[in-house]
C-alpha cells in the first residue's frame, strides 16, 4: 500500500467515524452536559467542596459532615439524567474505539493503540 493509498484509507476511516451514530450521539451529549446550567452549578460545587476538603484534610479538621457533603454532591452530580445519559455516550465511544483498534490491529498485525500512543515522557 502506497503512502497515498495509506493517506486515503485513514481520511476515508476519520470520515466514517464522523459520520457515525455514535461519535454524533457522543458529541451531541457532551454539549448538553457542558452547557446544562444544573451540571455546571454541581460541578462547581462539587470543586468548592473538594478544595475545602483539602485544605481542612492536610490542617487536619476534616470532618465526616465535609465527607457526606462532597459525597451528596457526587451522588446528585452523577444521578443526574444529563450525566447518565453522557456516561452512556462515553462507554459507547469507549467500545467504538476499541472495535476499531482491533480492526486496525488485526489488519496492520500489531497492536495498533499502542503503537499510536504518545509516548511516556521521562520529563514529563
Amino acid at each position: 500500500m502506497s503512502d497515498i493509498q495509506l493517506k486515503n484509507a485513514a481520511e476515508e476511516f476519520v470520515r466514517y467515524l464522523r459520520s457515525s451514530r455514535t461519535v454524533k450521539e457522543f458529541q451531541t451529549v457532551q454539549g448538553i452536559y457542558q452547557n446544562n446550567p444544573e451540571i455546571k452549578k454541581l460541578r462547581e460545587e462539587y470543586i468548592s467542596l473538594s478544595r475545602q476538603f483539602q485544605q481542612k484534610q492536610s490542617a487536619g479538621t476534616q470532618s465526616q459532615g465535609d465527607i457526606d457533603a462532597i459525597r451528596k454532591i457526587q451522588k446528585s452530580l452523577s444521578g443526574h439524567p444529563v450525566s447518565v445519559r453522557y456516561a452512556k455516550a462515553q462507554q459507547a465511544m469507549i467500545m467504538l474505539m476499541q472495535n476499531c483498534n482491533g480492526v486496525m490491529s488485526e489488519v496492520l498485525g500489531f497492536d495498533f493503540a499502542a503503537t499510536a500512543a504518545p509516548a511516556a515522557s521521562c520529563c514529563g
